[in-house]
């Protein structure tokens, strides 16, 4: 079961490969939103980018007014930029403080070519041909949406491993353990991994989406991971009780999965159903989140807590809680022994 369950995490995991972040307008099942259908009756005749250019915004540092003159060397530079289609005649603010100058792109300002374009060739050229005594920014939708990819990518660089570090000091003191903390958190790892990868399978390379939503790691880190984590707490905490009663590990390992995976099953059933209802909505982004929590919750409480977990306890046994393992107690530690353990004791009568 243990092999079985791992192949499945591995299986999915590996969609993930290759998964993109998409910042996109299009619409659900492929629709195109009238921002999409207006960028492409424009492509037809005039770049694609010339409904929603990118910006360079260049102001002057030492006091000299701004002029076309000015700016025309970087101006220049940009025009021959692989992916710029044109770039307009600068644009000089009152003061002739600052200057503008649009770059109209040859990709679709909200996708992912738009946005490697202006967070590197264009930032570069800019950096490198930005006249003596300016400063100069680049701006627009695509550089916009460039950004929030680095920010959210160095947020969850943060936000993973704390959150990690948090759950494994609440797992060792629950469990009383090194060893199960380690188990069960390798196992929700591998829980948001394959989820992820679904996701990606489906909406990215099944239904020929741009990517996944931006938000949705972060939304099934929140949900699928927190949610894992509970359930597997709940079959390990029974795990652990049922390994103090006489006999073997295994057959504790099997009382403990008859009494909570009835309890794990129908939460996750109805999470499971509760989030996939957003699958239905027509924002693409809902879809996403309401399919991949769905699919997320099912691998925590069926594959997770119900076959994975108690699989490794069964072959790892009462080692699993090194270094303080279970010690099998009886009648006389004051705790009531196993079923079909109980024997009357001589000379004892039983009151009430």
């Amino acid at each position: 079961l243990a092999v079985g369950a791992v192949l499945v995490l591995g299986a999915l995991t590996a969609g993930a490969a290759g998964v993109r972040m998409d910042y996109g307008q299009g619409g659900a099942g492929g629709e195109r939103t009238a921002a999409t259908r207006t960028a492409e009756e424009i492509a037809r005749s005039m770049p694609a980018g010339v409904s929603d250019p990118a910006t360079v915004f260049v102001k002057a540092r030492d006091g000299r007014p701004m002029t076309a003159e000015r700016v025309a060397g970087l101006a220049g530079a940009l025009a021959r930029v692989p992916g710029v289609g044109q770039v307009t005649p600068a644009v000089l603010s009152a003061d002739r403080g600052a200057a503008r100058l649009d770059l109209l792109l040859t990709a679709e300002p909200g996708g992912q070519q738009a946005r490697d374009l202006v967070s590197g060739p264009v930032r570069e050229t800019v950096r490198a041909h930005v006249p003596a005594g300016t400063e100069a920014h680049v701006g627009g939708t695509a550089a916009v949406f460039a950004d929030i990819a680095v920010a959210v990518g160095e947020d969850l660089e943060v936000v993973f491993p704390v959150a990690a570090v948090l759950i494994a000091l609440i797992l060792l003191v629950l469990l009383r353990s090194l060893l199960a903390p380690v188990v069960l958190m390798v196992a929700v790892g591998l829980g948001f991994t394959a989820t992820l990868g679904a996701a990606t399978l489906v909406f990215q390379h099944a239904l020929g989406r741009p990517g996944v939503d931006f938000t949705l790691p972060l939304v099934l880190f929140l949900f699928v991971v927190a949610l894992g984590t509970d359930y597997n707490i709940l079959v390990a905490d029974r795990i652990r009780e049922e390994m103090e009663r006489p006999g073997p590990a295994r057959a504790a390992v099997g009382r403990a999965v008859r009494h909570t995976a009835p309890a794990v099953a129908t939460a996750g059933l109805v999470l499971a159903a509760s989030f996939g209802s957003l699958a239905v909505s027509p924002q693409p982004g809902l879809q996403q989140t309401g399919f991949a929590t769905a699919v997320g919750i099912l691998l925590s409480a069926f594959v997770l807590s119900v076959v994975l977990v108690p699989a490794l306890a069964a072959l790892l046994g009462r080692s699993l809680w090194w270094p303080v393992r279970p010690r099998a107690k009886t009648a006389a530690d004051g705790e009531r022994p196993a079923a079909g353990a109980e024997r009357a004791e001589p000379g004892r009568v039983p009151v009430g």
